[in-house]
């Protein structure tokens, strides 16, 4: 399985959610990954099978999380 590390923001879209891709090895569109699981510190794996070649890949997509206090502070501001 490949892996192919994208950091949200690293792009022209930013990767927050599971976006259309490219699959790695043949290139066609890859639209709704087969699974997504939260990793625990930040990062959201998206795991992807083409439907034109049957290659396997996954994207890692960073997110920041914030405590409900911070998010709160920022509110007031």
């Amino acid at each position: 399985m490949l892996l192919d590390r994208q950091a949200s923001g690293s792009s022209a879209f930013p990767r927050c959610f599971a976006l259309p891709t490219r699959c790695p090895h043949c290139t066609d569109w890859l639209v709704a990954p087969e699974a997504s699981e939260f990793i625990e510190g930040g990062e959201i794996r998206h795991h992807w099978t083409c439907d034109t070649c049957g290659g396997e890949s996954v994207t890692l997509v960073a997110i920041s999380i914030q405590s409900p206090a911070h998010l709160l502070e920022k509110a007031r501001e």
